[in-house]
């Protein structure tokens, strides 16, 4: 069995929009970020483990995530389906420093 490497988790503030389904894409704030995944909160909608949205940071393109988990409605903790390049990741960092 392979362990998953854990993966520099930055604490950074924002607000980011996501879309669930065909729905309008939301503003909610986002405050951690990692290659592969953030956590958003502020969200205006219940979100369950296993829903797949898109998510748009900054002027990237949308990213499409699986929601991992879920904190009183409020708060949820996104995996990217596809992780950010390391160079994506640190632009995005210079741009959102908490």
């Amino acid at each position: 069995m392979i362990a998953a490497l854990k993966q520099e988790r930055a604490s950074v503030e924002g607000v980011c929009r996501y879309r669930f389904g065909g729905g309008i894409a939301v503003p909610v704030r986002i405050s951690d970020l990692t290659e592969g995944g953030c956590r958003i909160s502020s969200i205006p909608r219940a979100l369950a483990i296993g829903d797949h949205i898109s998510i748009s940071i900054d002027t990237l393109a949308p990213l499409f995530a699986t929601v991992k988990w879920v904190e009183s409605g409020r708060a949820a903790g996104l995996k990217f389906d596809n992780p950010l390049y390391p160079s994506v990741f640190s632009w995005l960092l210079s741009n959102m420093k908490a």
